[in-house]
């Protein structure tokens, strides 16, 4: 089956020929080596590239163990790319197989005639400090597990099913090979367990794997919620009978971070446009991967929905924070009171902001009425939305509140301005 991932094909088309290491990031089994073995070297072909001209070295595989130390490696592409009258294009899979990989990586760049990509799939690899430590001979190009419009237009299933077994399974891309519901679920929870787990551990040597998991576990659960590394420290305390200090939950947070499997989104005042320390919200890179760690609970499908429209929103290259503001309103006793009111998602590109609100169902009656209380409050001109999980015709209330259905907003990429 083949999966189009135009928006990241496009990235590695613009880039083509820059004098720029270009490093593919993302988390484990989210398509990077597909989009670069696959997707480009097809791309590469219908330009009139020969295969020859691009030499792919995949570390992971026993038959490049050699290349494996990076004075083998920058000999084996040399040897294979003679000619400094051609053009040449060399993917790098798994290049964290290699110690101390950059300098290898740097001096293959240095070759006018070559054109250097590399991926990789650890915590050490993956790091959010990766481009860095290229300085500026690096650019990146985050892949992330498939958007609900790319799992759309490969589902192969009744379109009418699609959205609920997104929201229930995500999007990585190898769910397409399984053939049924329980082959997907051990996928899932299997990734996580046997692969990313792990992998953090051993990157970081983390002394307390079990509390890690647990952590884990309880960042998925919480999705959604506000949670402070003393609160987390609480709860696995309280809930799972783990003793951790709140310097470690902060540690392993980071290294979870790093490794792309959860993103902090922090609270922003609106009126007062500035940030607030704590508490936070964090929400997994994939639904699906949260899903498998909650035993597939159906009972918060709200939240679900949440870091559904949280990952469209930053997939989309937007800076995404929880707006929060703080309003003076009177209560049923007619006294003015001080009130707290969240707006889930404050999202920004450039010049252009954006808040949105997110909900189950469409608001009816006088309590429907007050899920919009939060976007009416918030001043300025700013374009407001609600994106609600019901099939239904978008509109706009009087309000000025743009209100579009989930499936709606996921599917067109100018969802945001219509």
């Amino acid at each position: 089956m083949v999966i189009n991932r135009d928006e990241y094909l496009n990235q590695l088309v613009q880039r083509r020929h820059s004098p720029y290491v270009k490093i593919v990031t993302g988390v484990r089994r989210c398509g990077k080596s597909y989009l670069l073995k696959n997707l480009y070297r097809d791309w590469l072909r219908s330009q009139g590239v020969r295969d020859e001209q691009v030499i792919v070295v995949e570390l992971d595989d026993d038959r490049f163990e050699d290349q494996r130390d990076r004075k083998a490696l920058r000999e084996y592409v040399e040897d294979r790319a003679p000619d400094e009258a051609t053009q040449y294009y060399v993917i790098l899979d798994e290049i964290q197989m290699v110690d101390a990989f950059e300098g290898a990586v740097i001096s293959l760049n240095n070759h006018p005639n070559y054109d250097v990509y590399i991926t990789g799939s650890n915590s050490k690899f993956l790091s959010r400090d990766i481009s860095a430590r290229f300085k500026d001979r690096g650019t990146e190009i985050r892949v992330h597990p498939l958007s609900y419009r790319e799992f759309y237009e490969a589902y192969a299933g009744d379109k009418r099913f699609a959205l609920q077994e997104y929201l229930t399974y995500g999007g990585m891309p190898h769910l397409f090979d399984e053939p049924d519901e329980a082959s997907k679920m051990r996928y899932l929870e299997g990734l996580i367990s046997q692969t990313y787990l792990s992998d953090v551990v051993e990157r970081n040597d983390v002394r307390l794997p079990e509390e890690m998991a647990a952590l884990f576990d309880v960042l998925c659960s919480t999705t959604g919620s506000l949670v402070s590394t003393r609160g987390l420290a609480g709860t696995l305390q309280a809930e799972r009978h783990v003793k951790i200090t709140d310097d470690t939950v902060y540690t392993y947070i980071k290294h979870l971070e790093d490794a792309f499997l959860f993103e902090r989104a922090r609270r922003y005042d609106i009126k007062g446009k500035g940030y607030l320390k704590t508490p936070a919200k964090y929400y997994p890179e994939d639904v699906g991967l949260r899903n498998a760690r909650i035993n597939f609970r159906q009972n918060d499908i709200g939240f679900g929905i949440e870091n559904v429209v949280y990952n469209e929103l930053r997939r989309r290259g937007y800076a995404v924070d929880v707006g929060m503001l703080e309003c003076r309103e009177r209560n049923e006793e007619g006294r003015q009171v001080y009130k707290q009111r969240e707006v889930d998602f404050v999202a920004r590109l450039g010049s252009r902001e954006y808040y949105v609100q997110v909900m189950d169902r469409v608001p009816s009656g006088r309590h429907g009425e007050n899920e919009y209380e939060s976007l009416r409050k918030v001043p300025g001109s700013f374009r407001k939305l609600a994106v609600v999980n019901s099939p239904f015709k978008e509109y706009v209330n009087e309000d000025g509140i743009l209100v579009i259905s989930l499936e709606e907003f996921l599917l067109n990429p100018g969802s945001l301005d219509l």
